[in-house]
């Protein structure tokens, strides 16, 4: 089988920084890979490569003739947000045929889950999680031979990941898709790529049993280079034992025994086996808290929801202690961002409605990461917002895994990634008491979320959350508020919400980021349908990562037989 497109041996470095050396990939027909990677490790850049847009070092790329590569990157190009949603979508076809398929364009939407009365709507008014989905459509109207994804799970919510699943299995194109997402992974991926240590590892597994793989040859390789440093510091004692005696005893044969054990051991040391020594990145909070009665109370709080006046939220009265950690819950569209946006805001104003402690010290992190789009370097934009002294900075950033040659390096051309984690920098130095935190795990890799779990659990910050990660909030959270039916209220904890889910009645509360349809029989059902696929594909996921004993295989059983179930009625 030819390749589509391959690289043999290329090396690529940006700003000084090597981000991969002699890499090789090939990619064919059929194929449905994973790229995993912690943040910075160059995914992005690997894409880029693949796609043209980035040339080599040194190696050699080759693509089949005519080969057509569709990418869907991170964010929405600049150029486009001034555009209207089916203006943006019709921008992706050539235009010498754009004219005559522009039909295709809201085609495209409209499988998206796009309704025709959005297809007006200016694409920077949509939320996170339609950007998303506008790219996906942007990058099959070009027909392409080979889709690209750089993370096309940020921002959607479980049933806009149901959606996007059904879309990726759909195609029938082979593509590489970056994602820090273990379940769209583990549910799509044959293959499964690790890009680490400047290396690409490749293993023609699914995401959960791939990870296994590698971590067992990390631990044999591991094992192999300590029997080889063992027998490299038994040959240097022993050829310094007779480089001794051959001094001693003005014996040239034994002299002459010691440089040749000498040799074998400089070989030994230069053919040693490779050991991963992990990222060298680490996020971390402040630990302080707030030593008061209350942070925040919300009483008689009525919070107007943007673009339809006739839709708010009401909250009769709720209190927020020091310490804790609360969830909020509520399908997309409910106003789970707003709320956050207008309590935030409402710390620098005299609101009867919502009160904060005079003492309470805000940081806020956006989905969007909205601050972060300017040309400064990483020093210069903490420098600018934090007084400190400048050895504390940098000394953030080195903890950080941050190296000297990159504190220049611009925000705006950094990963998501790194992004947030330069967002839990500035915090770690301006060491606020309460944090807002509007979907934080959205472009954290693996590590980075389970990091700021260990992060936020480890401090008595008071925090205030919102997350489509289901295993983040679970281990996070220690109270859990819920809009529902227009009313914020508190519930003992999560099981609510995610019965809501369980029983398809999720998209009755009106959702901007998941786009909405025609409000008709069969797409309601449609929709009770995709809510109860996720819930359940959710719970046999979640099953299946347990230990073996844990384990409940008659329920597994059940769950996999009503899910085949309902992917026929979808189908059909």
């Amino acid at each position: 089988m030819s390749a589509l497109l391959s690289l043999s041996e290329v090396s690529l470095s940006l700003d000084a920084k090597p981000l991969f050396a002699d890499l090789s990939l090939v990619v064919n027909s059929g194929d449905r890979i994973g790229l995993v990677g912690h943040n910075g490790s160059g995914k992005s850049s690997l894409l880029a490569l693949m796609a043209g847009t980035y040339e080599p070092d040194a190696g050699r790329r080759q693509v089949q003739r005519h080969l057509v590569i569709g990418r869907v990157e991170q964010f929405v190009p600049a150029e486009l947000l001034s555009l209207s949603l089916r203006a943006a979508a019709e921008a992706a076809i050539p235009a010498t045929r754009r004219l005559e398929e522009a039909f295709r364009a809201e085609a495209e939407l409209h499988k998206l889950g796009f309704r025709i009365e959005q297809m007006g709507q200016l694409v920077d008014s949509l939320s996170g999680g339609q950007q998303n989905l506008l790219l996906l459509a942007r990058a099959i109207l070009i027909e392409p031979d080979v889709l690209l994804l750089d993370e096309p799970g940020n921002h959607l919510d479980i049933l806009s990941l149901t959606l996007l699943r059904r879309w990726l299995q759909s195609q029938t194109v082979p593509w590489v898709m970056v994602s820090h997402d273990r379940y769209l992974l583990d549910s799509l991926c044959t293959q499964t790529w690790f890009l680490r240590d400047q290396r690409l590892y490749c293993f023609d597994l699914p995401f959960d049993a791939a990870r296994q793989a590698l971590a067992d040859a990390d631990e044999q390789a591991r094992v192999r280079r300590a029997q080889e440093e063992k027998e490299v510091a038994r040959l240097q004692a022993s050829a310094k034992r007779l480089a001794h005696w051959g001094h001693t005893y003005d014996n040239e044969d034994l002299s002459r025994k010691a440089k040749s054990m000498e040799k074998r051991v400089e070989r030994l040391k230069s053919d040693l086996t490779f050991v991963s020594q992990g990222t060298g990145l680490a996020l971390a909070l402040p630990e302080d808290g707030l030593s008061a009665r209350q942070v925040v109370v919300l009483e008689s709080a009525q919070i107007a929801l943007p673009g339809d006046s006739s839709r708010s939220i009401h909250c009769e009265f709720l209190k927020v202690r020091p310490g804790d950690r609360i969830a909020l819950l509520g399908v997309n569209g409910v106003g789970k961002s707003t709320t956050l946006k207008r309590m935030m805001t409402a710390l620098d104003t005299d609101l009867e409605d919502i009160r904060w402690n005079p003492r309470v010290q805000l940081g806020y992190y956006d989905q969007l990461l909205e601050r972060m789009e300017i040309k400064q370097g990483r020093f210069d934009w903490l420098r600018e917002r934090l007084d400190g002294p400048d050895e504390a900075i940098r000394q953030t950033l080195l903890n950080a895994g941050v190296p000297y040659e990159r504190f220049d390096q611009p925000v705006n051309t950094l990963s998501g990634g790194e992004k947030a984690r330069l967002m839990f920098a500035y915090f770690r130095l301006r060491r606020p008491n309460a944090l807002i935190l509007d979907e934080p795990t959205n472009h954290l890799d693996l590590d980075g979320r389970d990091e700021l779990i260990e992060s936020l659990c480890g401090s008595e910050l008071t925090v205030l959350m919102t997350s489509h990660d289901r295993a983040f909030l679970d281990a996070v959270a220690t109270r859990w508020w819920w809009i529902h039916n227009g009313q914020l209220t508190e519930v003992d904890g999560p099981e609510p919400f995610y019965r809501l889910l369980e029983s398809g009645e999720a998209s009755a509360e009106p959702a901007t980021d998941l786009p909405q349809r025609e409000s008709n029989g069969d797409m309601d059902d449609e929709d009770a349908l995709l809510s109860r696929l996720a819930w359940l594909e959710q719970q046999l996921h979640e099953d299946q990562a347990r230990k073996p004993k844990h384990q409940k295989p008659e329920k597994q059983s059940q769950w996999q037989t009503e899910i085949a179930a309902l992917w026929r009625r979808l189908e059909g």
